[in-house]
């Protein structure tokens, strides 16, 4: 029999729900946490990645996915997509201009399942952005003690970042795709010194109890991320303003803030808090747990963030062995693929799949040998990444848990 106080325990829902809406900082945050998800339907429209989730392009699966190709869809059933997200973000919005936040923590789960649905059918989809994305609503949905757990991991996201930077690649400013807006090419290279100090050491003071040294650091973020639009999409630093706005919304809400690093220090914050910091950065470190250079390999980066690290070059090619005539070599590079996509050993594994699989409507592949070579953009020369002779019948997989004895 159930006692009284069982009965009482209130769901998973209503205490989380309940939790946001009884503090004013988070309730107001709600309104940047749908700007987010706003964020991911505009990115879809103006870039038409979900075109690769349809049954019109070549399948590129995750490594805990392989099947994805057995789900594809009819570019028609984008705009049934697109309707569905962007109710849903309309729906968030009338449940918190009634007040009904416990709908709103409903719709936001339902939103964010939804995404990790979509982003899982291909891995073209992965982005940095929905990494993060990801974590914040967790943290906001989920985690206890919302106004130290959510400071905590945007302070984690960029001193990560920052720990990715330290290397020639980027201190040089070889890293970069195209000229900054408003610093000579020459100075690149100090420009991407200062992001390391601001993202490792500066960071910190956006827990400060000085009000100017916290508006010191957004200053600095806000001018970070305008410049990073000579780099990349929109997408990025207009879903980073948002997740910012913690900090502005806590000053005005709540005066000051309630996680500021002299109580972190001391160690006298909520236990949740320390062990949000322990978890998320054992996801960093998973990489460094593989062989090889993680640059390169990509192995363990599944778990952690993908942010600008290396400039890879590389060149892919997939010897074919006829049952009748000569062997033959191809190119399998996918040119015009993202910087940061266009080297990764998943997208070949995957395409070279997809060969094996086509043997079926031509019967005279026999098999195939898959190799690829790669560097960063300042080693002198290439290094052997893949080399996986007689993929198809030696059936390799794709192992998350430990390294890949394909790859070099």
């Amino acid at each position: 029999m159930l006692n009284d106080t069982a009965i009482r325990r209130p769901s998973i829902v209503w205490r989380n729900a309940d939790a946001i809406q009884n503090d004013q900082v988070s309730a107001a945050y709600c309104w940047s946490v749908v700007a987010m998800q706003a964020l991911v339907w505009g990115f879809f429209f103006d870039t038409g990645a979900l075109i690769a989730i349809t049954d019109r392009v070549e399948p590129l699966c995750w490594p805990y996915f392989q099947n994805c190709w057995r789900f594809r869809v009819g570019e028609q059933a984008l705009s049934y997509l697109t309707l569905i997200g962007l109710a849903g973000v309309s729906l968030a919005v009338i449940a918190l201009e009634q007040r009904r936040v416990r709908l709103f923590w409903i719709v936001l789960v339902a939103l964010n399942v939804m995404l990790v649905c979509i982003v899982s059918m291909d891995y073209r989809l992965r982005s940095n952005e929905f990494y993060m994305l990801l974590w914040i609503n967790a943290v906001f949905l989920f985690w206890p003690a919302k106004r130290w757990s959510i400071p905590l991991v945007l302070v984690s996201f960029y001193f990560w970042a920052g720990t990715l930077k330290l290397n020639r690649e980027w201190l040089s400013g070889a890293v970069l795709y195209h000229d900054l807006f408003i610093i000579p090419t020459r100075y690149a290279w100090l420009a991407c010194s200062y992001v390391v100090v601001l993202e490792l050491v500066q960071v910190w003071a956006l827990l400060s109890t000085r009000l100017w040294l916290r508006l010191s650091v957004l200053g600095q973020l806000a001018l970070f991320h305008w410049e990073s639009l000579s780099q990349i999409h929109w997408f990025y630093p207009a879903l980073m303003t948002a997740m910012l706005s913690w900090f502005v919304i806590e000053k005005v809400v709540a005066g000051s803030p309630t996680a500021n690093s002299r109580q972190l220090l001391r160690f006298v914050g909520p236990k949740s808090a320390y062990a949000l910091l322990g978890i998320f950065a054992l996801c960093q470190l998973v990489p460094y747990l593989y062989p090889g250079d993680k640059a390169l390999t990509g192995q363990g980066r599944l778990f952690a963030l993908h942010m600008f690290e290396a400039r890879q070059e590389c060149d892919v090619s997939a010897t074919i062995h006829r049952t009748f005539g000569p062997d033959t070599t191809i190119d399998l590079k996918m040119y015009g693929f993202p910087p940061r996509t266009i080297c990764d050993p998943v997208v070949y594994f995957d395409r070279a799949q997809n060969m094996c699989r086509g043997r079926s409507e031509d019967p005279t592949l026999g098999d195939l040998d898959l190799r690829m070579n790669a560097k960063r953009a300042t080693d002198s020369s290439l290094t052997l990444v893949i080399d996986a002779p007689h993929f198809c019948s030696s059936a390799y997989t794709f192992n998350l848990v430990r390294g890949n004895d394909w790859m070099k």
